[in-house]
């Protein structure tokens, strides 16, 4: 007895089958070269993790019918970039009267708290607190 796959091999000549290339008149080939230059784009983009793994995805979903002589495909290809590099900044905390407060720091920013202690020091190279 002859597997399913072979006949199928052997029925459908190579120029009939069923590839990416051809799939959806071109469509998914289009699909995934727009997905390639985002990554690309984000690849170069010295705003995003260098080293950070971007990953493109086709997925072929197939329904066939209650006879399975015929199925829907639905297609879809997406891509997952890096993400953004970390950005810092110093936030003081405080209160004024009996709300706490949060406030971005900035060395030359007025007192904007209740003062009860020294104030800190910050080494701005580093954000540590002193």
């Amino acid at each position: 007895m002859t597997s399913r796959k072979t006949l199928i091999n052997k029925e459908i000549p190579v120029e009939d089958r069923i590839s990416l290339h051809t799939m959806a008149g071109g469509a998914v080939e289009e699909l995934f070269g727009r997905e390639l230059d985002k990554i690309t784009a984000d690849i170069l983009d010295l705003n995003a993790e260098a080293t950070a793994v971007r990953e493109i995805v086709i997925k072929i979903k197939v329904k066939p019918d209650e006879n399975r002589n015929f199925g829907s495909v639905a297609i879809t290809v997406d891509s997952k970039s890096g993400s953004a590099k970390a950005v810092g900044s110093v936030f003081s905390f405080g209160r004024r009267g009996n709300r706490a407060v949060a406030a971005e720091f900035e060395p030359e920013q007025k007192p904007m708290f209740d003062i009860t202690g020294p104030r800190p020091v910050i080494d701005m190279k580093t954000g540590e607190i002193k």
